[in-house]
């Protein structure tokens, strides 16, 4: 009996379930799409995507769809009028088509479009990509333009592998390269992108005209290895403001304009390695990337240098503008300016410069490192120093500046080995070090130099470090290495028969 009675009760609970059910259907409101004309409104009449190099994908830009109607329609087809061989791609309500049928749009509603583009241009340098996406709603015909600039370019692309050993359980590193042919030369007629490292080999040269755009993807980078060479604008024909080479990321959007870090692996951006001479990077703009330049050990006494670097600003990379490993570096008119952890950084060997800047306004995050800092000493993983003489360090008339306290440091270890000078430079710089590491009245490492003083550039949030008229440095150089370098970064003429300014730009 108990059992008959629980099967009734089970039987009335599941008609009663099922009724509530009928009735909930019955009160919802039923959703109905009309084929009604109407007017769509679009977030944009023109969809401007990146500028792309050909076969490179661009980011993804949005278009968003409004029904301002008080019905719920469908919009009859959506899609790209160039169709099949259109470039661009679109996804819509998630699917990824060129032509979509009957898409569902409520009332007072709004959908979003996401539109993508794939170069594939050959033979012109600069060609304007053109499409629309175009919309039938009930007899409305609707479209939206798209426009995309696109490039054609050289690609280099890695076809090997070199694997870094790591202990456990450290995994080990893959470092993709190609080696490029003897000889090589890099023209100006259409931009360069590398994947992975681009090797100069052993006896083997590569050259970069004037003019020429280097772009790189991310971990990639420039490998002169030994006995190789680098030959930036060696005609000296470049020009920093109209005509530079320019190495950065490949990355075109405008928001990546001033992005660091977006190139450069394990082993640096331009990789000059220990062996390699004569090496020259002249006319340049070497921007975005993780650490911009790293150059190998010299053999002590060798009067050649590994890198001489001129009329180039090296700015805004996540680690150092310009690393030196037991180096001999030579620079002129160079601007090292706004990274990470130091613009220069030198670990032992020989360094000049002269008509220099180094500014350091790093705001990404709080910079703990200066502009300027020299070492005779390392420390590995295990805690153990190592030693590498830094037996010259010279800087006239430049400017070492920056928004920290003190804008240079010496780290030495022992009593010999780091010998400096900074003669007639601005200098950023605390009188009284708590480390008692360096000496301002040591007429032999600061010869008179101004201090604190501010120079006065005109925007260096902007990578303008040219002068202000109000600023210290302002015939301020001496005269030797004025003639030395009697042309600005610029090109203009310094004043050598009064006294020259200091830093890179001559005022004008």
């Amino acid at each position: 009996m108990h059992a008959q009675r629980l099967r009734c009760t089970m039987k009335r609970l599941l008609i009663l379930f099922g009724l509530g059910i009928i009735l909930l259907m019955s009160c919802r409101k039923k959703e109905t799409f009309s084929r009604s004309a109407v007017q769509l409104r679009f977030s944009t009449d023109t969809v401007f995507l990146d500028t792309v190099f050909a076969s490179i994908g661009s980011s993804t830009r949005t278009l968003k769809v409004f029904n301002t109607s008080s019905e719920d329609i469908y919009i009859n087809n959506i899609r790209l009028a160039n169709g099949p061989s259109s470039y661009y791609r679109m996804n819509v309500n998630g699917t990824s088509t060129k032509s979509i049928n009957d898409v569902e749009l409520l009332a007072n509603d709004s959908l979003y479009i996401f539109v993508e583009v794939t170069a594939d241009v050959t033979g012109s340098l600069k060609l304007l990509y053109t499409d629309s996406i175009l919309f039938n709603t009930g007899g409305v015909f609707q479209d939206v333009d798209l426009v995309t600039l696109a490039k054609d370019a050289y690609f280099h692309y890695a076809n090997r592998s070199l694997t870094i050993p790591q202990n456990p359980p450290a995994q080990d590193i893959i470092v993709p390269f190609s080696i490029l042919p003897c000889g090589e030369v890099w023209t100006n007629d259409k931009p360069h992108v590398v994947y992975g490292y681009a090797v100069v080999d052993s006896a083997c040269s590569l050259t970069i005209e004037a003019g020429a755009e280097v772009h790189f993807h991310n971990g990639s980078g420039l490998w002169v290895y030994r006995g190789g060479q680098l030959q930036v604008d060696p005609a000296n024909v470049g020009d920093i403001e109209n005509n530079p080479v320019v190495f950065q990321g490949d990355r075109l959007e405008p928001a990546y304009e001033n992005i660091p870090g977006q190139w450069g692996g394990v082993l640096g951006g331009i990789f000059i390695m220990q062996g390699s001479e004569d090496n020259l990077i002249n006319h340049a703009i070497i921007k975005n990337g993780t650490v911009a330049i790293r150059t190998d050990s010299v053999a002590d006494g060798n009067p050649t240098p590994n890198l001489i670097l001129q009329n180039s600003l090296i700015a805004n990379h996540s680690r150092v503008g310009l690393y030196g490993g037991y180096s001999f570096i030579v620079g002129e008119n160079v601007v090292l300016a706004n990274c990470g952890i130091s613009n220069l950084y030198a670990l032992g060997g020989r360094y000049s410069f002269t008509h220099s800047t180094f500014a350091n306004y790093w705001n990404q995050s709080s910079r703990s490192t200066p502009s300027v800092f020299l070492t005779n000493f390392f420390e590995d993983g295990l805690g153990n120093r190592y030693t590498r003489d830094l037996s010259q360090a010279y800087f006239g008339n430049c400017i070492v500046y920056g928004n920290k306290t003190s804008e240079v440091a010496i780290s030495q270890e022992g009593t010999d080995g780091l010998t400096y000078q900074f003669n007639t430079s601005l200098l950023r710089l605390d009188p009284n070090p708590i480390d008692n590491s360096y000496d301002v009245n040591d007429a032999a490492a600061f010869t008179h130099c101004i201090l604190n003083q501010d120079p006065a550039f005109i925007d260096p949030e902007y990578n303008g470090y040219q002068l202000d008229s109000t600023s210290a440095a302002i015939d301020k150089g001496n005269l030797p290495d004025g003639v030395l370098v009697p042309q600005d970064i610029l090109g203009n003429s310094r004043n050598v028969n009064g006294l020259p300014d200091m830093g890179a730009y001559e005022f004008q």
